[in-house]
């Protein structure tokens, strides 16, 4: 994906070669061919009297060359770079972050990796016959929409697959409404809401987010806060102090804290809860024609 400026030059470039591409490959082509024909002492000859030229003829120091300038680059590439003391700092962090980076053994990520596709094995449509049609190769696209994300009637398939992490029942957006139904009976669903709060002023638009920051500030953080939400003192206060200057990241910290709070605790409490428990028993399988599962109303936020 270009940027808009790359993209308009690539336009420029290839309005203008356009109309001349045609004579440049027939060149190059007859280039290529009289190359060929030529003999050994011929090439060695003209390769010596090529390079003889281009060392003649190099551009001087600290002047930009026909062959390597484009566009307007920020910082002079002919230019000697002077060492700082912040950069050499900087490099050395950098390394030294590097050499502490554990790496993972072959064998190991393997062994993750055939996990997972084993774990995921029957819900994938490759590995498997999908029921109740095969879109690929049939008219019938009832597969993709029983399984679509937005459905508002889930399948086994999909209820089966909320299970497997917590990623995949919040990705969902079925799944999220039934772990919402949990947490407002866990008197937590400030967790919940916080998070998708993040998300939105991550995602949204720039010109939206001292609003919203100041939103999610007097409802979740600020103390005696409506919908408080319980974080660590150093997380709280590294987050109320950012959003003094907010940034679409600066809740990164207490958006993972939170994260991680359903994930480790929140999520197992709702696998093991009657809400999963009736939908993932009494959903039947797609096979079965009619049956409407309906949506569990969440009232309130």
């Amino acid at each position: 994906m270009l940027e808009p400026y790359e993209q308009q030059h690539y336009d420029n470039l290839h309005k203008w070669m356009n109309p001349k591409w045609d004579f440049i490959v027939m060149q190059a082509t007859e280039q290529y061919k009289a190359s060929k024909e030529r003999k050994k002492p011929d090439r060695v000859v003209l390769d010596c009297q090529e390079r003889a030229y281009w060392i003649v003829h190099r551009p001087p120091r600290r002047t930009h060359s026909a062959m390597d300038y484009g566009l307007d680059r920020l910082i002079d590439p002919n230019a000697e770079e002077v060492l700082t003391f912040d950069m050499v700092r900087r490099t050395n962090i950098f390394l030294t972050q590097a050499l502490m980076r554990s790496a993972v053994k072959s064998s190991v990520s393997l062994t993750a990796f055939v996990k997972y596709v084993t774990t995921h094995h029957n819900h994938d449509p490759f590995l498997t016959t999908p029921v109740p049609s095969n879109p690929w190769i049939t008219d019938s696209d009832e597969f993709w929409q029983l399984n679509s994300r937005s459905v508002d009637i889930p399948t086994k398939l999909s209820v089966e697959r909320w299970v497997l992490s917590f990623w995949e029942l919040i990705s969902d957006p079925r799944g999220r409404v039934d772990f919402k139904l949990f947490l407002k009976k866990e008197h937590s669903a400030e967790n919940m809401a916080f998070y998708e709060a993040a998300e939105e002023m991550r995602w949204g638009a720039a010109s939206a987010i001292p609003e919203k920051s100041q939103f999610i500030f007097n409802t979740f953080l600020k103390p005696g806060a409506p919908r408080w939400i319980n974080i660590d003192g150093r997380t709280m206060g590294l987050t109320v102090k950012g959003l003094v200057v907010p940034h679409r990241y600066v809740l990164d910290a207490a958006q993972t804290h939170i994260f991680l709070l359903m994930k480790k605790d929140t999520f197992y409490r709702y696998l093991k809860s009657p809400v999963h428990k009736d939908i993932f028993y009494n959903v039947p399988p797609v096979s079965v024609p009619g049956y409407l599962l309906p949506l569990p109303q969440v009232s309130g936020p």
